[in-house]
């Protein structure tokens, strides 16, 4: 039945321009560095053949996953079932990963970046076109489309601040170009109907070069004292319950340092988990539910998961 299954997907896959791979470990493309392999990993060369995915995916009710750069994500062991489209690798198509300037209106300069961008290389482009607005960005890992879907943020500030329109691959298989003002955005999340992002438009400023990669600079300095960003993992576990630090509550009920296998509660950082080179799936997960508990138990505090969890 797993043959039959197996030699049904590829032959619908095989009708794609597109490189696919199966078994394909995903403690390859995760920035945990931890994850089972893939059934079929495939990398769209442009939106047609995306689409094209989405439709396979819909029609014969596949799994389909998207993935960018997998900086906020933990795969399980077992890895992931169906079709997971990867949009960031040299692999696919440079539609998904190419910057360019739209247009210019008075001091507003209109660039769209491709979903599968590099948040760092769209945050380098950016200071060397002395564009301003993505300064908050800097220390923030993963790719463009990523950095939308979860509406990244720092130094109170959201990516939803500078977008001006997102680019959709809807459930149909049909691109969009929906305008920001359209969209919900919320802490850490945005409501698109949409099965892909392709890519955004982003509305910057003209600046000072020097001055803008001076704020850089001194942002990611400042991410640098207090986040483990030498070691892997998937960036802010647990999201901030209002006003309250999640790495505050977790410090309080002494689980900094606490650690199951190879996963452990950052020293730096209370709201990491990080990978000593040998954590599972399972370790991280048995170590989010224990953090869980006892912050829950100390001070009556849910905390709501950052991280996203997917796979078997």
């Amino acid at each position: 039945m797993v043959i039959k299954k197996r030699n049904q997907l590829r032959g619908l896959l095989s009708e794609l321009n597109s490189t696919v791979l199966f078994d394909e470990p995903m403690n390859k493309y995760t920035s945990f560095s931890i994850g089972g392999p893939a059934e079929a990993m495939v990398f769209p060369r442009d939106e047609r053949d995306m689409s094209k995915i989405i439709h396979i995916a819909r029609v014969e009710k596949i799994p389909l996953f998207i993935l960018g750069k997998g900086s906020n994500l933990l795969v399980s062991d077992k890895g992931l079932h169906g079709i997971v489209a990867s949009l960031s690798s040299n692999l696919s198509g440079e539609c998904f990963r190419q910057i360019v300037q739209t247009k210019e209106l008075n001091n507003r300069v209109y660039l769209y970046a491709g979903a599968g961008v590099a948040l760092t290389r769209l945050l380098r482009f950016t200071i060397q076109n002395g564009l301003s607005g993505l300064e908050f960005t800097a220390g923030i890992p993963g790719s463009f489309g990523g950095a939308v879907i979860m509406n990244a943020g720092s130094y109170g500030k959201e990516i939803k601040d500078v977008l001006d329109s997102v680019r959709i691959i809807d459930r149909d298989g049909c691109p969009a170009d929906i305008p920001a003002k359209d969209i919900s955005f919320k802490y850490r999340g945005t409501a698109i109907h949409g099965k892909a992002i392709a890519g955004a438009v982003l509305r910057l400023r003209k600046g000072d070069k020097e001055k803008i990669e001076k704020t850089v600079q001194e942002n990611l300095l400042m991410k640098k004292k207090s986040q483990p960003l030498n070691k892997p993992s998937a960036g802010s576990i647990f999201k901030n319950p209002g006003s309250t630090r999640a790495w505050e509550l977790i410090d309080s009920v002494g689980m900094r340092g606490a650690s199951v296998g190879g996963a452990c509660v950052s020293p730096v950082h209370a709201n990491f988990i990080v990978n000593t080179g040998r954590a599972t799936a399972g370790d991280v997960i048995s170590l989010i539910r224990q953090i869980g508990s006892r912050v829950e138990k100390d001070t009556g505090i849910t905390l709501e998961l950052e991280v996203k969890i997917v796979g078997k």
